[in-house]
């Protein structure tokens, strides 16, 4: 996202001095630049960070009284209130360390934000609408260094200021590492798109060397055309870029965006029709290994996977289907294709009998063995995994290729709606899917596997 640099009146803040020369407020302006950074959080998007480049070198680690000696605030909706300060470090780049390191010499002086302050979200839901919207950043965040800072570990010394610094600029590494485009389809609509390529591609295009696709289908709030709710509301999208996850696996992503208005969704023809195009294109026009192309998506997401599936039933390697719904009778289409659904069982958005029930039953009446599992969705990530594991391993004695996870009533988080919550922060399904290889699928009655056009 590029810079815009703000006027602003009396801008600075700390200086470095040595050890021991606690001294006066600083007379220069010592910052160059100053930056938000957020980040695709379980929760939503969110600003986790102000970063401040300054005019030389620092080494805070950890400064045993830094959290309290600076003043955040956030102007988000017209509204001014302040922002937590958990931790406070220098690095060599705007960005947060969760390595646990906490900080290295560099430039930079990054402050920590606390996620859950009320205010520490990017986007705002318009109820009218019924769409996220992000929230302007840029020159929102306000800091000021109220106490002077030491670190006893390296002796740097930041005396107090009177200056306030704005935010100039806003860093959102997951959203630039995928490319923002559009496509229009053979029939004249057109859907903006997120395209994230792996690294290895990146590299070297020419290699001689295949790539799984991961397809993602945004829920109803992310309608648009800003190209950019649709990864960042959730981490349907980006769970599949981490960086440790690509190491292992790289793969393309795909994140489609339906057009704004309640009558667009993933089920309309023609939004439908410009995806599963669009999905062939990126097929055709990149090394993407056509046996391991997965779906995955949530509530309206989860409605339109239910839905391509049984139109498509040999496109996909399998799906990770979240709190979805539609027409179970089409379920017999799909019960050669590797499935793993999940739902809150009191999801007040989605009814839970109406929708994953109904299609688990009607895949059962058609034949498919399904493998159910009931476990809180709020469980810590050891225990949530362990009990994922346990369904996996019961699946694979029984031959069953296709899996139903039920999140208990009460226990997931902020909303009974969103489990897409556990389901993406649970690694033990998402490399399930990821696993899945069409060419190693037995056929099955009723099914034909076909080579996507």
């Amino acid at each position: 996202m590029p810079l815009r640099l703000l006027a602003v009146a009396a801008t600075a803040t700390a200086l470095v001095v040595p050890a021991g020369a606690a001294g006066a407020a600083p007379r220069t302006n010592p910052v160059v630049r100053a930056e938000v950074v957020t980040e695709v959080t379980p929760l939503g998007w969110k600003v986790v960070a102000v970063a401040l480049e300054h005019s030389r070198r620092l080494d805070i680690t950890r400064a045993a009284t830094a959290s309290g000696a600076f003043t955040v605030t956030a102007t988000v909706g017209g509204e001014t209130a302040e922002r937590t300060v958990t931790d406070v470090y220098s690095s060599d780049e705007p960005a947060v360390d969760r390595q646990g390191a906490r900080g290295s010499a560099g430039r930079w002086l990054v402050l920590e934000l606390d996620e859950d302050d009320a205010n520490a979200g990017a986007l705002v839901y318009d109820v009218t609408r019924g769409q996220n919207d992000p929230v302007p950043l840029e020159g929102a965040y306000a800091v000021r260094q109220t106490e002077r800072v030491e670190d006893p570990r390296t002796g740097t010394v930041l005396p107090a200021s009177p200056f306030v610094v704005r935010n100039q600029g806003v860093v959102s590494p997951e959203v630039e590492d995928f490319t923002a485009l559009t496509y229009t389809d053979s029939a004249g609509t057109t859907l903006p798109f997120r395209l994230y390529q792996p690294e290895a591609y990146r590299e070297d295009p020419d290699a001689d060397r295949e790539y799984p696709l991961v397809v993602f289908l945004h829920g109803g709030g992310e309608r648009g055309t800003n190209n950019i709710t649709q990864i960042t509301a959730n981490r349907g999208a980006v769970t599949f870029t981490e960086p440790e996850r690509q190491a292992e696996d790289p793969a393309f992503v795909l994140a489609p965006q339906v057009p704004p208005g309640r009558e667009n969704s993933w089920v309309s023809p023609p939004v439908q029709a410009a995806m599963l195009e669009l999905v062939q294109r990126i097929a055709r026009t990149r090394p993407v290994d056509r046996d391991r192309l997965y779906l995955t998506g949530l509530s309206m997401g989860g409605y339109g996977s239910f839905d391509v599936l049984p139109e498509r039933p040999g496109l996909f390697a399998g799906a990770l289907v979240i709190a979805g719904g539609g027409n179970a009778e089409r379920m017999r289409r799909i019960v050669d294709v590797p499935l793993w659904i999940t739902h809150s069982v009191d999801d007040p958005t989605v009814d839970y009998t109406a929708g994953s029930l109904a299609n688990v039953r009607a895949l059962e009446r058609a034949g498919a063995e399904v493998v159910r599992g009931t476990w809180p969705g709020d469980l810590d990530e050891r225990t949530r995994e362990a009990e994922a594991r346990r369904l996996l391993r019961v699946a694979d004695r029984r031959g069953s290729h296709t899996l139903f996870t039920t999140f208990a009533a009460g226990t997931t988080p902020v909303s009974p709606h969103w489990s897409w919550v556990p389901t993406y922060e649970n690694d033990v399904m998402v490399d399930w899917l990821l696993d899945q290889d069409r060419s190693e699928r037995t056929a099955r009655a009723g099914t034909a596997l076909v080579a996507a056009p």
